[in-house]
Parts: C-alpha cells; sequence; structure tokens
C-alpha cells in the first residue's frame, strides 16, 4: 500500500511539473485509494473582473431610470432599486462582467 502511495504521488508531482509552474490553481488531492490532479475552478480563483457600481449606475441611468439606492451583488448579478419610466418602484438587474442590464422587476 505504501508503494502504491509513493507511486501515486511521484505521478502527481511529475504530473504538475509537466503542466508548468505558471499554473498556480492546479490541485492535488491525495486519497487512501488514489491521488487526483485537476485545476481549480473554485469560486475565489484568479482575479474576476467586475464592473465598478459608478458604471451599474450609469446604465441604469441611461435607460431612463431613476436610480433610488447603491447597487449590491444579489446570487451573482448587481442589483439596484429604482424607479421604472411610470415611477413604481423597481429591481433592475445588471451583468457584473459585462455591464449588460438584465432587466427590471416591477414590485406590485
Amino acid at each position: 500500500m505504501k508503494l502504491r502511495t509513493i507511486i501515486a504521488g511521484t505521478v502527481a508531482a511529475i504530473t504538475i511539473g509537466t503542466v508548468g509552474a505558471a499554473n498556480a490553481a492546479t490541485v492535488v488531492i491525495e486519497k487512501p485509494h488514489k491521488t487526483i490532479v485537476m485545476k481549480e475552478r473554485g469560486r475565489f480563483v484568479g482575479h474576476r473582473h467586475f464592473i465598478a457600481r459608478e458604471r451599474v449606475v450609469e446604465v441604469v441611468r441611461g435607460r431612463n431610470i431613476e436610480v433610488i439606492g447603491d447597487p449590491y451583488m444579489y446570487r451573482g448579478v448587481y442589483v439596484v432599486k429604482c424607479r421604472d419610466r411610470a415611477g413604481r418602484i423597481a429591481f433592475c438587474r445588471i451583468n457584473p462582467r459585462t455591464g449588460a442590464f438584465l432587466g427590471i422587476n416591477v414590485r406590485l
């Protein structure tokens, strides 16, 4: 059993060496029965670029919608409280990476 673990660790080390030192997001998981080498695809890996909150306000105002509150992140999108063109309270959704207007939800 020890020999298998040593061999699996050696194979994992060689695999990481061939992938390259530049790939810092590689994860090695060693379990008693196998060794897993994979790229990290978690939520906080790397630097994800989001648009600024000021840009969110500009996008919403560009559609003639009055902004009431500050933008915040909710379920992966920017959400801002606003009034639509008819004066009703609503919530606008903005894509945090591209700045695209995703829609407006009117509260009834």
